[in-house]
């Protein structure tokens, strides 16, 4: 029994599932790490021991938050061997050096969590701790780079040149080709040719015997291994993954502060000079980001012009305020809509060419309607991701203005106190809401251009018993870490310290 295409949308929402427990603890781990630097470091050097309890409060929830996060991490780098097994090609060609790159990442991140931890107050320097702590942090922040390289590949392919022009006439030219472009054609015609009719075709690239016949009739795949990570859609793509993630996790600190300054009066001053150092680490980060996001919708304007189209909502070419002001200075600037991509599809410059015996114009004709189908959703969660990134702003200059203007808000703490209780949730949906307008903008491709779900997802069914106990598992699991993390912070370890708070 193979794969259905029933099977194959819960297949896709199972694996989204996976990927957003995981950025849980991401988002955790990331977050907490900056956080945490930055705040070991104004503890020392303002002498302040109110801020090195609340770092070592930090270390102690990133270290169980660690342990979720390497469990759900596998689980979803094994969903790409066991679930998208098509996809073992690009993992020993594109990301085998970033893949690689992050294994030894995580490694030094782990042992240098461990070292963070039971190390506090063992130096006389206290600057030699806090040396451990921000090495610890660059490997966090590595690790996550190089995982978001991969992605940022699957968005933009790098290295392949003219190659996905050639099947869509308006796709962009991806950077030199680095690739050997017909053993790349030789893999997508058999894709192509079995997914006609079986879903699950990539699993006969799992086979080593066929990988090594096509490089003995081809050569090597990859001219350049770095290219997933070295290329300008990755580096963009890297810093606005990272701050939004860091973003996440620094205003879930402020709004656990901000939760208990308003819960316990006799302790407020105590919670609110903490809420404010920390918010004002996720404020400045925010503004930042914001600045940051031109570049990033820049990146995709020039590399996914479906993906543009949908968030523009330009079912038809025409103006797009935002963009044509940030971009080009001019509001009336006329973007190409879905109309013009189908266009230029009908106006195939090679409409003779087949891939499979199925003509490329009729292939790409068929992928742009598919894109043009996400347009309602991906344009609606985009506005809503903006709505609520303009209330993150506002709430982020009040924050900055407290320190600017102390006499206004005097007496009117409670104000930034609700604010930051209001950013501990809408820094994670604002996150979600991005990276769902980055995913599902891509389809109907997995490799922009390249590669289907169809093409690499597994020929076993995953049936409905199966997606139970993986999502039964994924929710206990962070049930369990959530309630370990709320028992440890309320009982934490005698050597660190810090009370019963």
């Amino acid at each position: 029994m193979e794969t259905s295409r029933a099977d194959l949308s819960g297949i896709l929402h199972l694996s989204a599932l996976g990927i957003y427990m995981h950025a849980v603890t991401v988002a955790i781990v990331i977050g907490f790490s900056v956080t945490l630097t930055i705040i070991e470091l104004l503890g020392i050097w303002k002498k302040d021991t109110d801020l090195i309890k609340l770092a070592k409060q930090i270390s102690l929830v990133i270290v169980i938050a660690f342990v979720f996060g390497a469990a759900t991490g596998t689980l979803v780098e094994f969903g790409l061997i066991q679930v998208w097994n098509g996809v073992i090609l690009a993992i020993g060609s594109f990301f085998f050096t970033p893949l690689y790159l992050e294994l030894a990442a995580f490694t030094i991140e782990a042992a240098l969590l461990v070292a963070l931890l039971y190390t506090w107050d063992k130096f006389k320097n206290p600057w030699t701790h806090w040396t451990i702590t921000f090495t610890y942090t660059l490997g966090a922040l590595l690790s996550g780079a190089l995982i978001t390289s991969v992605n940022s590949w699957m968005q933009a392919p790098w290295g392949t040149g003219e190659i996905v022009r050639q099947i869509y006439p308006w796709a962009p030219v991806y950077g030199p080709t680095l690739v050997n472009t017909d053993f790349l054609l030789a893999v997508k015609e058999a894709l192509v040719k079995t997914s006609v009719s079986l879903i699950g075709s990539g699993a006969s690239l799992v086979n080593p015997e066929i990988i090594d016949t096509l490089v003995d009739s081809y050569g090597e795949l990859l001219k350049d291994p770095w290219v997933s990570i070295i290329n300008p859609y990755a580096l963009t793509s890297v810093i606005h993954q990272l701050l939004a993630t860091t973003i996440v996790g620094v205003f879930w600190i402020a709004g656990t502060l901000a939760y208990n300054g308003l819960r316990k009066r006799e302790k407020r001053d105590y919670y609110l000079k903490l809420f404010k150092t920390v918010s004002l680490i996720g404020a400045i980060l925010l503004i930042i980001q914001g600045i940051e996001g031109h570049e990033q919708g820049l990146m995709v304007y020039l590399y996914q012009p479906t993906k543009f189209a949908m968030i523009s909502g330009l079912e038809k070419s025409g103006p797009y305020l935002p963009a044509g002001l940030t971009i080009f200075g001019d509001p009336n600037y006329v973007f190409k809509g879905f109309d013009y991509l189908i266009q230029a599809v009908e106006n195939h410059p090679n409409p003779d060419l087949k891939i499979a015996g199925i003509p490329i114009k009729e292939i790409a004709l068929r992928d742009t309607l598919n894109a043009l189908e996400k347009l309602p959703i991906v344009k609606t969660l985009y506005e809503f991701k903006i709505g609520l990134a303009a209330i993150a702003i506002i709430i982020s200059l009040m924050i900055i203005s407290s320190f600017v203007f102390k006499r206004l808000w005097t007496g009117k703490e409670k104000i930034l106190l609700y604010s930051g209780l209001a950013m501990f949730f809408i820094a994670p949906v604002m996150a979600g809401l991005g990276w769902a307008v980055r995913e599902i903008g891509r389809k109907p491709w997995t490799v922009y251009g390249l590669l289907y779900p169809e093409e690499l997802v597994t020929p076993n069914p995953i049936g409905v018993e199966v997606a139970i106990t993986i999502i039964g598992g994924i929710i206990v699991g962070l049930i369990i870490n959530l309630t370990t993390i709320y028992v440890v912070l309320r009982k934490p370890p005698k050597f660190l310290r810090i009370g019963e708070e």
